[in-house]
């Protein structure tokens, strides 16, 4: 039993504690130990497709034995550890890219790691040829294209997997970027926007939901410092014991000289403690 209400004593934590504690190594180690068991599966699919990829470039008799990889091992041990660690480290990157760079960023390592694991297994597992460019020893059979494409599979998959991390890789720092740019707008609201009270007119929820949390369409009316009434859609994510409803009073931030910008718009579902608190950390 406690003599202060929780939700006054969670205010005035937020509004004394400090900034966030950047992360610490923990994270890193985190998503180096998920790259290196997708470098681990990567190394062990090169091992894996050691005999049927030689098919494609060896006559019968150069072919090595058609038997189960010595390390087919790898290949289960790194996917399903990379599988499980790619729940924390989606989770870790979310945190720091934001969003869906986490998600993103986590498949960009899991790419570029299988990459470099499948270069490196096919560069030292691989059988090569005793004449490039021939089936044979004795240069009597040159390669077709299946041929070139079976022998310089060990450069150019990787490269088309690197080629997709480098992509994902790209939209995760996009994704950084303009949550970035986006928590700066709601900042410069709350410091320097005008604040109104609203009311909450529809609520449809979006089938969306990241963490247990619902995301819901919301759209609110409120005022603004001319008297014209104005409606703003908003959508994100609620605890499910706390969803908005209809008829539900809402704080709401706006520029006086961009009204009618929705980007620009923050809508608040606490109480007027709560906005006066979030008005205060966007000052400082």
């Amino acid at each position: 039993m406690s003599t202060v209400d929780p939700a006054l004593a969670r205010r005035r934590e937020r509004l004394h504690a400090g900034p966030p504690p950047r992360p610490g190594g923990r994270p890193w180690l985190l998503l180096a130990a998920y790259a290196a068991c997708w470098a681990m599966f990567g190394y062990g699919l090169g091992d894996a497709a050691h005999y049927p990829v030689a098919t494609g470039y060896l006559a019968p008799e150069l072919q090595p034995p058609n038997q189960t990889p010595a390390l087919l091992w790898m290949l289960f041990v790194g996917v399903f550890a990379g599988m499980l660690l790619g729940l924390v480290a989606d989770s870790a990157l979310g945190a720091i890219l934001g969003g869906a760079g986490g998600t993103a960023g986590a498949f960009a390592i899991n790419l570029g790691a299988t990459a470099l694991g499948l270069w490196r297994g096919a560069a030292d597992r691989w059988t090569a040829p005793p004449r490039p460019g021939f089936f044979d020893a004795g240069a009597t059979l040159p390669w077709d294209a299946g041929g070139w494409l079976s022998w310089n599979a060990q450069y150019w998959a990787p490269a088309l997997l690197a080629a997709l991390a480098a992509l994902l890789a790209a939209v995760a720092l996009i994704s950084r970027r303009r949550q970035r740019r986006r928590h700066e707008r709601i900042r410069t609201t709350l410091a320097q926007g005008q604040r109104t009270a609203g009311t909450v007119t529809e609520t449809a929820d979006t089938g969306v939901a990241v963490g247990h949390r619902p995301h819901i369409r919301v759209v609110a009316r409120f005022s603004d410092h001319l008297g014209s009434e104005r409606w703003v859609t908003k959508t994100g994510p609620f605890d499910p014991a706390r969803l908005p409803r209809v008829g539900d009073p809402v704080q709401v931030w706006f520029l006086r000289e961009a009204p009618g910008d929705q980007d620009r718009i923050v809508v608040g579902f606490g109480s007027e403690e709560d906005a006066e608190i979030e008005e205060r950390l966007a000052r400082r």
